[in-house]
């Protein structure tokens, strides 16, 4: 047996077998604020699963605020003899589908970096048995399938979504799999640039054309999806539940970002400016982003597209109003690709790391003080968001300055040993 097939099998096993053998792992793990929210919540999925069993509208009582062909997909399943079971597998295969998609992209990232540098350098890469390791076995994303939030199944959309146009060269496919994952949660919406600005840093079409087709191909699906949702509920109340519910922030609970504390702070009567504002801040930073880091024909050695969807995508994970630490989980799992790329050039990474583990130890044990002992309150939690939060920042600033870091380097035709010993100062 290999070493990426034990990988897989001893991930699988214990996606499979611990909510199996011990049932009540996931109702306690479905219940932590920093694994699920009122979006992504299996204890909201299986109120829904009532409501549709009983023929109750599934959005009465504002506890559900999951997509109508997301819950009659998986009520399929609730159905079922032994149906934690069933869950058990589908959550299982839901992971390992992404693990093996994350192998895909990292051998397309290796071959296409060196074919980019031409014969100056080639890209190894960490090996497949390792990426898929970063994925499966990182604690963030196995607490997060284990707690069966249903942010898992718009994980491999998006990651699907990657592998269409990296490794299959199907752009059309890609924007079906991203209108899936928008569908299931809002937020993908916001990785529509930069997908886009890879794919099209990827092939050498009309620029009016590629972009009118595929965008059009991308809100068709949508509303395919959309149209879909109201023939089977027979009203449009999803919207206002699954999307306008995140976008309003209509649900005031905490989790591990930082609007919950600054709307139950905040007068009522400038409540929709900051909701206004904080949306923009959401979005308005993924364009510079990709336009920064974009492959130019002009200069095809310089940036990184690949790069600019993660960074938005972790850009998503700090100003999304209901995350999940499973977010910045997904993103850490890709980081290593970067490898001989830009990670090299990283100078905070054990700073970064430390604020990251003390942020996951203190998160719960703030928590507990505060809502379970009484001997704390609100602003101990919020506190431990904020140190959260800085670890997207310092995350985010690292790599956006080793890449501009290799971008000199390519520029000047240094080497990697010049380039090291090349210090760069940010102006």
């Amino acid at each position: 047996m290999s070493k990426i097939t034990q990988v897989f099998v001893i991930g699988g096993l214990i996606r499979f077998l611990l909510p199996v053998s011990v049932p009540s792992l996931v109702p306690i793990l479905s219940s932590s604020t920093e694994l699920s929210t009122p979006i992504t919540s299996f204890k909201a999925l299986l109120e829904a699963f009532y409501f549709l069993d009983h023929n109750i509208n599934l959005y009465d009582g504002g506890v559900n605020h999951h997509p109508p062909l997301l819950v009659i997909l998986l009520s399929f399943f609730d159905s079922l003899p032994y149906s934690h079971v069933w869950f058990a597998l589908l959550y299982t295969i839901t992971d390992l589908l992404i693990a093996a998609n994350l192998v895909k992209i990292n051998q397309w990232y290796n071959h296409y970096r060196s074919k980019k540098s031409g014969a100056s350098k080639k890209y190894l890469g960490f090996n497949d048995d390792l990426i898929a390791c970063f994925y499966l076995f990182n604690p963030l994303i196995l607490l997060t399938n284990l707690s069966y939030s249903t942010i898992v199944f718009t994980w491999f959309f998006t990651i699907e979504s990657i592998v269409q146009i990296t490794k299959e060269k199907r752009v059309l496919r890609s924007m079906i799999s991203l209108a899936i994952a928008t569908y299931l949660s809002f937020h993908s919406l916001y990785l529509l640039p930069s997908i886009l600005g890879l794919a099209y840093a990827l092939s050498s079409r009309d620029t009016i054309k590629f972009f009118t087709v595929n965008i059009s191909a991308f809100l068709t699906f949508l509303a395919v999806l959309g149209f879909a949702s109201y023939a089977c509920t027979g009203s449009w109340l999803f919207i206002d539940k699954c999307y306008l519910t995140v976008i309003l922030f209509k649900k005031i609970t905490p989790n591990v970002g930082l609007w919950w504390y600054l709307f139950t702070e905040m007068f009522e009567f400038f409540t929709p400016f900051y909701t206004g504002m904080f949306n923009l801040y959401s979005v308005v930073f993924i364009i510079p982003i990709t336009l920064r880091l974009f492959e130019y024909s002009k200069s095809p050695k310089l940036g990184d597209s690949f790069l600019s969807i993660i960074l938005s995508m972790l850009w998503i994970s700090f100003t999304k109003s209901y995350p999940t630490i499973g977010d910045l989980g997904l993103v850490l799992s890709i980081l290593p690709m970067f490898k001989d790329t830009i990670l090299a050039h990283c100078k905070l990474l054990f700073i970064s790391g430390m604020t990251l583990i003390i942020s996951l130890i203190l998160s719960p044990i703030f928590y507990y003080c505060w809502i379970v002992l009484g001997n704390g309150n609100s602003n101990f939690f919020y506190s431990i968001n904020l140190i959260w939060g800085g670890v997207h920042i310092l995350i985010l600033m690292e790599l956006i300055w080793a890449q501009l870091i290799v971008d000199y380097g390519v520029e000047n035709n240094l080497s990697d040993t010049e380039l090291k010993q090349t210090t760069l100062a940010q102006l």
